[in-house]
């Protein structure tokens, strides 16, 4: 309950990074480095380099709305060079996991200067399936010595948050969970 999930796109998943009066760093951005599960590094540094380039905006006469010299710099620094060079990794288990062991070797031992680029062939919302397509599964009760109840495993996580703490996430349409999560997926949302 202490873990999170991990944007592991890689470099072929790197979104457009600037909007007007924001930015996109770090994990947001998708910075891991896949084969060593590492982005810590890299997010800071996304930061430091989004941070120099609002500066460089709110120091100008006439500033700009959308902090452009940031995709920029960020081109510019090794970690983009440090991306580039694992990029084949993840696209590479596509076709299962021998294959992707196999590339994922070649391209560690080139270190991800393959003449190709691997593509993802899907988005991962193109994966899932409708709740009526596929089976029930009857997930047991916490036992208390192998498995724990939910807010047993968020206290032992050491999680901390304010009960009075304000959502920063919010929902555009609330008719959504309901009307498609629930209805079309069985709530996937409530089991994460």
């Amino acid at each position: 309950y202490g873990a999170r999930a991990l944007n592991e796109g890689g470099f072929k998943s790197i979104p457009k990074l600037t909007f007007p009066g924001g930015l996109i760093v770090g994990d947001a951005a998708g910075f891991l480095n896949v084969p060593k599960i590492k982005g810590n590094h890299t997010a800071m540094k996304s930061g430091m380099l989004a941070a120099e380039a609002v500066h460089e905006l709110l120091s100008a006469e006439a500033p700009a709305r959308e902090a452009v010299a940031y995709p920029e710099k960020l081109r510019a620094s090794w970690v983009w060079s440090e991306l580039f060079a694992v990029r084949n990794i993840r696209p590479g288990f596509q076709k299962g996991l021998w294959a992707g062991l196999a590339n994922a070797a070649y391209e560690t031992a080139t270190k991800g200067k393959s003449p190709w680029t691997l593509h993802h062939r899907h988005g991962d919302h193109e994966t899932l399936k409708k709740a009526s397509e596929m089976p029930k599964i009857a997930y047991p009760k916490p036992d208390g010595v192998v498995s724990f109840d939910r807010l047993s495993s968020v206290y032992l996580s050491n999680t901390n948050h304010e009960e009075d703490q304000p959502a920063h996430l919010t929902l555009k349409d609330a008719s959504v969970p309901i009307a498609v999560n629930l209805a079309l997926y069985d709530a996937p949302e409530t089991r994460y």
